[in-house]
């Protein structure tokens, strides 16, 4: 093989697929190189062309993973070949502008070019256009760039902007679990670091934050929660350490913030201020530094914009005292219930939730904070229909506020609404009480509290608690069975199951695995707990979303025979069969080409490719099969292309219906060979039988 430079990374990437002997998640190789997944979801594009050229495919299944498809000598090869090729520490582009840009924030004192192009090991050229990006990057912040020729570059612009520049800045390359762990002093080793390029460029960006102080800064922290009465959620309790600890060791430097005195004598009048002013006047004594009023207004800002989850479920009605927040909540649900077609206004946890989540979040948006949501592009992937439904639901907010709702915020939302659509679905007799454990927050927790009630009818979700602040004593009186949970909890007595927030495959098999080896144990000691009832009028109105469901399908169902000179052409004739105007069908197509490009799914054991999206141009479930001439086969290498379609703004329901298609594709042999051998009237008459099954089922669990 070709000699040729390679990073340490992809090396590294490469090393493991080559060593698996099944597929492997994003998740489980980043963990195991120690990168975030979004790193090798960027490598992987050029990995995958590397691959290609040398006659290698690299498969991927949604929810299991990603393989190599080649012969074991071609892997034994390629591994040979890793071995032998010395990698080179390459920064890409975007590191070098992090760390360029946590440099010149933290020296008063203009950086020479040079100095940069020697910690970075390029050419001061190739530092003079990552600089470009940077001043971008910095303007978004009422920040400037200076360069001066021969005395070298620094930036210029207010305190508070500097500050929030770099606590975005770490939030934007550092995932939370990472900070999380770093706040609980678990920091990356050192030797560790040295060899892995990510990790050095997150290492210099926790470096802005020093670990002595954070020590320091934790009873404080658990004192003033004391003096609140509430816990801070633990993204609050980081984020706010995150922001003392900058602090004072900007303080330290001689940088002072400035906040508009009018503004300031308003947050004098909030509770929180005296806490603040408490937390400040702690500070001053432990570090031996003077803390200003206008210091004391953004600690003020900070815990007025954190309120904790962990009130929500125990206070209920002092909670939902506000009135206008509850007036707020109960629109929005309003909207998702003519979204989805269920009913949701008599869902008290969404309410108290959204109600709880609401507080908290509105202050921040009226205090121009930032507010972070670090699952928000998983969100995006993983359910486009709740961040659509969520859109509309936040009209009500951005009504009232005046202004647009971030993204973020929108992720939140799709939570909370998403938490209360899975959980629709009641099931009988729930033997082991659960705890749901999660750092990032009540949307977070519900969200996968909702997805373990609907995965496991014999699970109930008793609340939702904190990994930072285990409560012995309420574990023991609500009889918890196991906790569930997103990060590792350590000197427990009680079993921890560690997940993915979204609930994996691979998750699912850690909890089939512990319930096979412990339901004996607890069952012996428990009583079978009571079933949950459902309402007779929406029990009616899930079974009009099925009837719907299933008639679009039946409606809508086609098997025909085409000729198409590869996967593009046959996606433009598929178009213009379904749609009529141009515009729809042009939709359609890109949306379906998009699809594809993110990663065809060829169905190899059973022989056939499926094509399927979810596009703006349908308003109806479409099912059906493309069976293409010997001719076609030949020249794309398909002989059946199996085609479903369902509407952008889909409902969970819809979504069941065509999964209980596609159960049917693979559970039922005979209906595939039907599908392939292109007898219609037969394959109909074996989806209607299918889809009347699956809604006498339904039926009989209301």
């Amino acid at each position: 093989m070709k000699r040729e430079k390679i990073s340490i990374r992809k090396k590294d990437i490469l090393a493991k697929l080559c060593n698996a002997h099944d597929y492997i998640t994003i998740a489980d190789i980043a963990q195991d190189i120690g990168v975030s997944s979004r790193t090798i979801l960027r490598e992987l594009k050029e990995i995958e062309d590397w691959l290609v050229k040398r006659g290698i495919r690299l498969i991927k299944k949604t929810g299991v993973g990603i393989s190599l498809h080649c012969a074991k000598e071609k892997k034994e090869q390629l591994l040979e070949w890793i071995n032998n090729t010395s990698a080179v520490k390459i920064f890409t582009p975007s590191e070098r502008q992090t760390i360029i840009t946590s440099e010149l924030l933290q020296k008063n004192e203009p950086i020479k070019l040079y100095y940069l192009s020697l910690i970075l090991d390029v050419t001061e050229g190739t530092i003079s256009k990552d600089l470009n990006k940077v001043e971008e990057w910095l303007e978004r912040y009422h920040l400037k760039l200076v360069r001066k020729p021969g005395l070298g570059v620094f930036i210029q612009g207010e305190e508070r902007n500097k500050r929030r520049a770099i606590v975005n800045l770490i939030y934007k390359n550092v995932e939370e679990k990472q900070l999380l762990d770093f706040v609980r002093k678990n920091i990356t080793n050192p030797s560790e670091g040295s060899k892995n390029i990510e990790i050095r460029t997150r290492n210099r960006l926790l470096n802005l934050i020093d670990k002595d102080i954070i020590i320091k800064l934790e009873e404080l922290i658990y004192q003033a929660e004391e003096d609140m009465g509430y816990q801070l959620a633990e993204s609050a309790y980081a984020g706010l350490i995150v922001h003392l600890a900058l602090a004072i060791k900007r303080i330290e430097n001689g940088e002072k913030i400035v906040m508009d005195q009018n503004f300031l004598q308003e947050l004098r009048k909030n509770p929180e201020f005296l806490i603040a002013k408490k937390i400040s006047n702690n500070i001053s004594h432990l570090f031996h530094i003077k803390i200003h009023d206008d210091e004391v207004g953004y600690i003020t800002m900070h815990l007025m914009g954190s309120k904790n989850k962990n009130i929500v479920y125990n206070n209920a009605d002092k909670n939902i005292a506000n009135y206008e927040l509850v007036k707020l909540a109960r629109e929005m649900i309003k909207v998702a219930e003519s979204e989805t077609g269920y009913f949701l206004r008599n869902n008290e946890k969404l309410l108290m939730g959204l109600v709880n989540h609401l507080g908290p979040t509105l202050k921040r948006l009226k205090m121009k904070m930032d507010i972070r949501n670090p699952l928000l592009e998983e969100i995006k992937t993983r359910y486009p229909h709740l961040i659509s439904i969520s859109q509309k639901a936040a009209k009500t907010l951005e009504d009232y506020l005046g202004e647009t709702l971030p993204q973020s915020e929108i992720g939140y939302l799709a939570m909370h609404l998403g938490a209360a659509i899975e959980n629709r679905e009641v099931f009988p007799q729930s033997l082991f009480r659960v705890a749901v454990a999660c750092p990032s927050g009540i949307g977070t927790s519900r969200l996968l509290a909702a997805r373990i009630e609907k995965e496991y009818k014999m699970i109930e979700v008793v609340d939702v608690i904190s990994t930072f602040h285990i409560e012995e004593k309420w574990l023991e009186k609500e009889e918890i069975d196991f906790i569930i949970s997103t990060i590792s909890i350590e000197k427990n007595d009680i079993p921890v199951i560690i997940v993915n927030p979204f609930l994996l495959k691979e998750d699912k098999e850690k909890i089939d695995q512990f319930i096979s080896n412990f339901s004996e144990k607890i069952m012996a000691s428990k009583e079978k707990r009571k079933t949950k009832e459902i309402s007779f009028r929406d029990q009616l109105l899930q079974m009009q979303s099925y009837n719907q469901g299933i008639i679009q399908i039946l409606d809508n169902f086609f098997l025909k025979t085409l000729n198409a000179y590869g996967m593009e052409d046959l996606i433009g004739i598929i178009s213009r069969e379904i749609l009529e105007e141009k515009s729809a069908q042009e939709q359609l197509r890109q949306d379906l080409c998009n699809r594809e490009e993110k990663g065809g799914t060829f169905i190899s054991d059973k022989n056939f490719h499926l094509l399927h999206c979810r596009s703006a141009s349908i308003e109806e479930l479409y099912f059906g099969a493309i069976h293409l001439t010997h001719h076609n086969e030949e020249k794309t290498g398909m002989h059946l292309v199996i085609l479903m379609l369902a509407p952008k703004d889909s409902t969970p329901i819809q979504l069941e219906v065509m999964g209980e298609v596609s159960k049917l594709i693979i559970n039922r042999p005979h209906f595939l060979s039907l599908l392939k051998n292109g007898l219609r009237e037969e394959a109909y008459v074996e989806i209607s039988n299918g889809l009347k099954a699956f809604y006498q089922e339904r039926i009989n669990k209301r």
